[in-house]
């Protein structure tokens, strides 16, 4: 398993990085869409800037997944930019379009990878919990009365 999710990184962030690091630093033509509603999409998202956001999530996203640094919370960030790829590339593009592999390829590495780091977000679905104490020291400190 290790190796799979050390394959499903490197696939991630080499998508991930030059997509995203091409909207600032001219690698190659950003692909504008072959339909009208994913043309207008992408029209929409350069026009409002939000495209400017999107590409920065996916360059700090591929960096982060790459080279391991807050790793789980860069997944969790990207997801939202994860789904719109996948979107544009699937029903705007078609779901018989070539395009559409890349679509299926970034939202499932994206949740294969947040299903690798799920110890990291066990926490957030506990159904009940009780606050911490502002003077507590973190998140991996001893509780009281824990055996040693």
């Amino acid at each position: 398993m290790k190796y799979a999710v050390w394959f499903v990184r490197l696939v991630f962030a080499a998508w991930m990085i030059p997509a995203g690091l091409n909207h600032f630093v001219y690698l190659f033509a950003q692909p504008m869409g072959d339909q009208p509603l994913s043309t207008e999409l992408i029209k929409a998202l350069l026009d409002s800037h939000l495209f400017d956001i999107t590409k920065t999530i996916e360059l700090l996203a591929g960096l982060c997944v790459l080279f391991g640094f807050y790793t789980p919370l860069a997944l969790v960030v990207c997801m939202p930019v994860s789904f719109c790829v996948w979107y544009w590339d699937v029903p705007l593009q078609g779901w018989g379009s070539t395009s559409a592999i890349y679509g299926w390829a970034v939202l499932l590495s994206n949740l294969f990878l947040c299903a690798a780091h799920f110890e990291y977000y066990r926490a957030m679905f506990a159904v009940s919990s009780q606050p911490r104490a502002l003077a507590a020291a973190g998140p991996l400190a001893p509780q009281a009365g824990a055996g040693a």
